[in-house]
């Protein structure tokens, strides 16, 4: 395979496809929709027809759960926006401000978020922030529970815990959950405000600037009292941030701990098979699809078209097999996932449809550990059809993708499958297949393979799993075993 010769350079990550908006890709036009709230299945059918109507009949399902319609043209991306005005669905306007789709239905959860939700939502379109801020500003509201949110970044996050036998919101900027600077807890009925005076700092700030620019003085001099750190919630603190064992100042950007000497109340939950997180496959894991309790006697079913992706006909068919069903309503969301609710026997009767129509229905599918983007010809800026070369890892290297890490596929280095680094990452680029060992595909490469030996590559990190692994190893760990050298040494092994 050569690299094609009319690749567009990419740009910096960025760029927000809308509905109004569209934002061209190597296969024509795409557009994206977002949901404030469930849709019918008949909903998704009717999506789905205008796909094929008007595009090329792909749809894609992101990583946070919105609907991208591809393959349009100039004169039909205005002739969808119409089309989808007109089913009048729950569509999301204006800043992303975003939540798990079982928010309120989901007896595990800590705190329903939704009012927070629409108080943010509310004063920032009053505001019209949207059109000062970044175009991939976002906040998210994570009330807790099965939908596990940590891994999706945000500019601003609040997430519920209990503290005290009360409730309170941790206030965190940038990055993911784990990565994100804490910088205190609020209550909740000081929360959105703080968060929409938050925004409106950063909008004065300009449209490049993102909630990781936030520090904690700043931080402090806009939620001012409201804003609980060691002193205590629900007091104005009296006391200053922490300060190091050796009295000296901390640094602003440093991650601190505002709940330190404060025990966290882990809410029960009435769930039995808990969501897992990539690297957690199988454990205390008991129901291996992805069929959930929640309240008024309700289930959810957790279904996801391969890598996020799937031919319209499909996703209308699934559709068409759950409003047969009745199920209640459904709602695309994280992990490129469509959450159908109804009685847990109509969704296990709907996950038996989907798994034998090939979508992924359970966290020990291989296909969970792959993060993979459109790649060519879809992308105009993809160098490699990553996507053929995910469902070949998929099927190659079953024992490798146990869910211990991610494997990063990228068409180019822009890296929007999984904008963090991954244990293993590989991107196509004008001189071939270049791979990262803990890297980002924007980072220099550890070393570039030929297009013609991208399979084998992969092949070899099978065999190489296979002659190294220990009882009980995950392949994290025995890939962070062998080291850097060790695996790029096993990756160029037919060019020496």
């Amino acid at each position: 395979m050569t690299a094609l010769p009319d690749i567009q350079p990419f740009s910096r990550r960025g760029v927000c496809p809308a509905l109004s908006a569209p934002m061209q890709t190597g296969d024509g036009l795409l557009s994206r929709v977002a949901f404030t709230d469930d849709l019918s299945p008949n909903d998704l059918v009717r999506l789905c027809d205008l796909s094929r109507h008007h595009g090329n009949g792909l749809v894609d399902i992101t990583a946070r759960g919105s609907f991208q319609f591809r393959g349009l043209t100039a004169e039909s991306a205005v002739a969808l926006e119409r089309d989808v005005l007109e089913l009048g669905l729950p569509l999301r306007q204006g800043l992303a401000v975003e939540t798990s789709p079982l928010a309120g239905v989901d007896g595990s959860e800590i705190a329903d978020p939704r009012v927070i939700i629409r108080q943010i939502s509310e004063n920032t379109m009053a505001l019209r922030l949207h059109e000062r801020l970044a175009a991939k500003m976002s906040v998210i509201v994570d009330g807790g529970g099965l939908v596990l949110m940590g891994d999706l970044l945000a500019d601003i996050r609040l997430k519920a815990v209990t503290l005290n036998s009360g409730i309170v919101w941790q206030l965190m900027l940038g990055g993911s959950e784990g990565k994100a600077l804490l910088a205190g807890v609020l209550q909740t009925k000081n929360a959105a405000d703080c968060v929409v005076e938050l925004l409106s700092h950063l909008a004065d700030l300009g449209p490049d600037a993102r909630g990781r620019d936030l520090d904690i003085d700043t931080v402090r001099q806009v939620c001012g009292a409201r804003l609980g750190v060691v002193g205590g919630f629900g007091l104005p603190p009296s006391v200053p941030l922490d300060i190091s064992p050796s009295m000296g100042e901390i640094d602003s950007r440093q991650p601190l701990d505002p709940l330190k000497g404060f025990e966290l109340d882990e809410k029960p939950t009435s769930f039995q098979s808990p969501p897992l997180r990539a690297g957690q496959r199988g454990v205390n894991h008991t129901h291996q699809r992805k069929l959930w309790p929640l309240k008024s006697n309700l289930s959810v079913a957790v279904i996801a078209p391969a890598f996020g992706q799937i031919p319209s006909g499909a996703l209308s068919d699934l559709c068409k097999r759950a409003s047969e069903l009745n199920v209640k309503s459904v709602r695309p969301g994280p992990l490129h996932a469509l959450y159908f609710l109804g009685t847990d026997e109509v969704c296990d009767s709907l996950l038996d449809y989907a798994e034998n129509a090939g979508f992924i229905v359970s966290d020990n599918d291989p296909r969970t550990s792959i993060a993979v983007c459109s790649g060519s010809p879809a992308c105009a800026s993809a160098f490699a059809p990553v996507r053929e070369l995910a469902e070949f890892a998929a099927k190659e290297c079953v024992q490798v993708l146990d869910g211990s890490f991610t494997l990063h596929l990228s068409g180019c280095g822009k890296g929007c499958a999984h904008p963090s680094p991954a244990l293993l990452a590989f991107s196509g680029t004008s001189d071939g297949l270049a791979f990262g060992y803990c890297a980002k595909v924007s980072a220099v490469p550890d070393g570039v393979l030929p297009f013609a030996d991208q399979k084998a590559a992969l092949s070899r990190l099978a065999r190489l799993y296979e002659k190294e692994h220990k009882p009980g190893e995950n392949a994290r760990a025995l890939l962070s075993r062998l080291g850097k050298a060790r695996i790029v040494e096993a990756l160029r092994q037919d060019e020496r």
